[in-house]
């Protein structure tokens, strides 16, 4: 990478896939508005790092808005997915569950 600033681009990216993965898992925010933030914030991110690698706006443009777009629907889909297995009880080992109680009369 030539340009330092790219490096911020891209951490910024990062960390905002990492948001809205967290948002989708953890219930923060509806499905949907998870979805148009990592949409716009991630396509955004690249956008502006693929600017500063190369300097070409037409081709940051393209590639900046569809990968973007990509990893946040990826994300999203990846999210809503373990969101809707989870386990609603939490996992405990077999010798510290307590035991049934005693039906025996």
């Amino acid at each position: 990478m030539r340009n330092p600033s790219a490096i911020i681009f891209l951490v910024l990216f990062a960390l905002t896939t990492l948001f809205v993965y967290l948002s989708v898992r953890r219930r923060w925010l509806s499905l949907s508005a998870s979805a148009l933030i990592g949409v716009v914030g991630g396509s955004l991110c690249f956008v502006l790092f693929m600017f500063a690698q190369n300097g070409n706006l037409l081709q940051a443009l393209i590639f900046g808005a569809l990968i973007g777009t990509v990893f946040s629907a990826l994300t999203v889909s990846a999210a809503g997915y373990f969101r809707a297995n989870a386990t609603t009880q939490p996992s405990v080992l077999p010798e510290l569950r307590e035991p049934p109680p005693d039906q025996s009369g």
